[in-house]
């Protein structure tokens, strides 16, 4: 797989780093709805809403459940500044 055909991920809460990898695609819920990242996406930045992030790094997903968060996207690294819910850790 080209480098380029990669995205970097980081997945941050206050207390932890939650995911520091790569990926091949990265979902997940804002106020418009449920939106994708992949490879090549353009620089993007969103608030998120509920829900959980699923981040599929080519060989499994990762689940991790938010109450809300920030995304940011430039030139395929992927951070993610979230609050995960309490009574849940991420699921792979």
């Amino acid at each position: 797989m080209p480098s380029d055909a990669v995205l970097k991920v980081k997945v941050m809460s206050p207390t932890q780093t939650h995911y520091d990898g790569t990926a091949v695609a990265v979902s997940a819920v804002n106020r418009v709805g449920p939106f994708d990242i992949l490879a090549n996406h353009a620089n993007f930045f969103s608030l998120l809403s509920p829900g959980t992030i699923k981040i599929n790094s080519g060989q499994r997903t990762i689940e991790v459940p938010i109450t809300q968060g920030i995304l940011k996207v430039t030139h395929n690294v992927v951070t993610l500044f979230v609050d995960i819910e309490p009574t849940t850790a991420p699921r792979s």
